[in-house]
């Protein structure tokens, strides 16, 4: 009767604990049925959610493969009356598409007491469940398909009683590409893991305990929603199905990660609202998660550290030659804030001349950064704005603003009057003074339109060669005469810089993706003859294909290897000729994912 009163009591502590019986609605629950993942619980316990954190493999062992690194990762998740649920995991890249992982997960009722009877010495006790996993994934080349299998041993610890099982797992991911938005390709994710789908028998008891099946189909997709100096934020949604005990449950959620460091998520799982954040720096990543259940509102915590990089960041003359791309590309990025920094400061003081002018050096300088031109760009239009306004009642605002406007239509005079206007009205302006002194000489006025009409001319007969190239179909003769008007009109700054400047790299944007094209259907500009040969020699722009090699180093070094491969095609598309391109592609396929 003591041992029997003793068995009862601790299953019904096993049942509300650790959740291994039957919840309200009927289905079972069992150990291995929610992930060990913060940052997946953040987002609803969706698979691709935690594709960072080496736990992931409790999911789904092939999303490991997508990982691309080394890692390790501990989670505490602090249930209730003291009970709780810990993991370890570690996965290790063995070179080219292989890796390995292991996982060790407990779930523990925490110290609690035990009685016979009311009057009997308590007995302190615990009831754990342990779960441990070996696991292996690979990656297969010529399908693109990541692979996964997990071994698993789960133990129960009932105090008096105690059983476990071997289990297997199998999973299988796999990355698309998807639709371009906003110039910019976004990322799709799919997924399937049959987990405990062969297991031995679990026997705690004097009866064999049966052990529910999970069928997991998952899927992301990855949105780029802004691209700052460097980094670019993303927003991803995430749906998972899982299908356990004749039950089907929808895990959904959205994470929005800003400059790929700091992550934002929430979601939704089986009655259960969950939210979370996560920051990332110098290879850790630290996460939290809420979740909002049936029975109490649960903290979670993971940590994880990513090193390395299987087959990706080998010590090779292409690792070497990326990086020192990379900080070449740091140091132009921090003259560029730098800058950018100091013209912000000009329109916040009011000098909007003065903020134009720098803008317009950062523009034609720093072309791979876009913040300065939205910048320029909204400036102009306030301007605007302000000075053709009905309804603009001061007067020291609408005076400059016409100047503004007057001045950098190389419309001198009227500048010159209404900044007349502006000092009488307003006082002196340091700003206003120098920018009236540059144009206030006869002589110069002469000079200067003369300038701007003769440059206006030149900028304007390379633009429309450049157009007329392209609408012939020729996009390396339109990118190559487009550079080149980018290079005159920054060699030669005058009012029309910016906007000669914009337009040649809209048509230079255009171009490439009439090229990308082209090489994503396998054609080639040339068609050939009847008798096989071409019939015209193939356009070679050697320049712009080293300069698109640069590109793909920097995107390498950054670890954004899609970008970079469609870098190098491009490479070669301009100057088939390009030794280093080639390399670097033959390179790169051998690993890329």
């Amino acid at each position: 009767m003591r041992n029997a009163s003793r068995k009862i009591i601790l299953i019904l502590l096993l049942f509300l604990v650790s959740q291994l019986s039957f919840a309200a609605n009927g289905r079972r629950k069992h150990f291995f049925s929610h992930g060990s993942g913060t940052a997946a619980v953040g987002a609803g316990e969706t698979l691709f959610a935690g594709l960072k954190d080496p736990a992931v493999i409790q999911y789904n062992p092939s999303a490991v493969v997508l990982q691309k690194e080394s890692g390790a990762s501990l989670a505490y998740f602090e249930l209730f009356e003291g009970s709780s649920y810990n993991s370890a995991a570690l996965v290790l890249g063995l070179g080219g598409n292989y890796y390995i992982g292991a996982s060790a997960a407990n779930l523990s009722s925490g110290e609690m007491e035990i009685r016979e009877t009311i009057y009997s010495v308590p007995l302190e006790t615990s009831v754990n469940t342990w779960g441990y996993i070996m696991s292996g994934a690979g990656f297969i080349d010529g399908l693109g398909l990541a692979y996964g299998l997990n071994v698993k041993y789960l133990y129960y610890d009932l105090y008096e009683s105690a059983g476990g099982t071997v289990l297997l797992d199998a999973g299988f991911s796999k990355f698309l590409k998807g639709p371009s938005i906003y110039g910019l390709e976004s990322k799709i994710l799919l997924g399937f893991a049959a987990q405990n789908f062969a297991f031995g028998e679990l026997k705690v008891n004097s009866d064999a305990d049966a052990v529910a099946s999970i069928y997991r189909f998952s899927s992301a997709f990855s949105i780029p929603i802004f691209y700052r100096f460097q980094n670019q934020d993303t927003l991803n949604i995430y749906a998972d199905l899982k299908y356990e005990d004749d039950f089907l449950d929808v895990c959904s959620g959205l994470a929005y990660i800003l400059a790929g460091r700091l992550a934002f998520r929430a979601g939704y799982y089986g009655q259960h609202f969950t939210f979370g954040f996560g920051v990332e720096m110098f290879g850790a990543a630290f996460d939290y998660a809420a979740d909002f259940g049936e029975l109490d509102f649960i903290h979670r915590f993971g940590i994880s550290y990513k090193w390395g990089s299987s087959g990706k960041k080998n010590k090779d003359e292409l690792y070497f030659e990326a990086k020192e791309a990379l900080n070449q590309e740091k140091l132009t990025l921090k003259e560029a804030e730098t800058k950018f920094k100091k013209a912000k400061k000009f329109y916040s003081s009011g000098q909007y001349l003065r903020a134009t002018d720098l803008l317009s050096e950062i523009i034609v300088s720093y072309p791979n950064f876009e913040s300065p031109l939205h910048f320029y760009n909204k400036m102009n239009s306030d301007m605007q704005k302000t000075a053709y306004s009905d309804e603009e009642l001061d007067f020291g605002k609408y005076s400059y603003a016409q100047g503004y406007c007057a001045y950098y239509k190389t419309e001198y005079k009227e500048a010159l009057v209404m900044w007349d206007k502006y000092m009488q009205f307003s006082g002196d302006n340091e700003e206003i003074e120098e920018y009236y002194n540059k144009i206030n000489d006869a002589l110069k006025l002469e000079k200067l339109r003369l300038r701007e009409e003769t440059l206006d001319k030149e900028a304007d007969a390379l633009f429309k060669k450049g157009v007329a190239e392209f609408n012939a179909q020729k996009w390396i003769n339109c990118v190559k005469v487009m550079e080149k008007l980018q290079k005159f009109v920054k060699e030669n700054n005058f009012s029309k810089s910016v906007e000669y400047y914009s337009k040649a790299k809209d048509y230079i944007d255009k171009s490439v993706a009439e090229l990308t094209k082209l090489i994503n259907s396998g054609k080639n500009t040339i068609e050939p003859s009847r008798n096989g040969a071409p019939e015209e020699k193939r356009e070679v722009d050697e320049d712009a294909a080293d300069k698109k090699y640069n590109e793909g180093l920097i995107l390498y070094a950054q670890g954004r290897y899609f970008e970079a491969e469609r870098a190098w095609e491009l490479t070669l598309r301009l100057n088939p000729a390009h030794q280093k391109a080639k390399i670097a592609l033959s390179k790169i396929r051998q690993t890329q994912r």
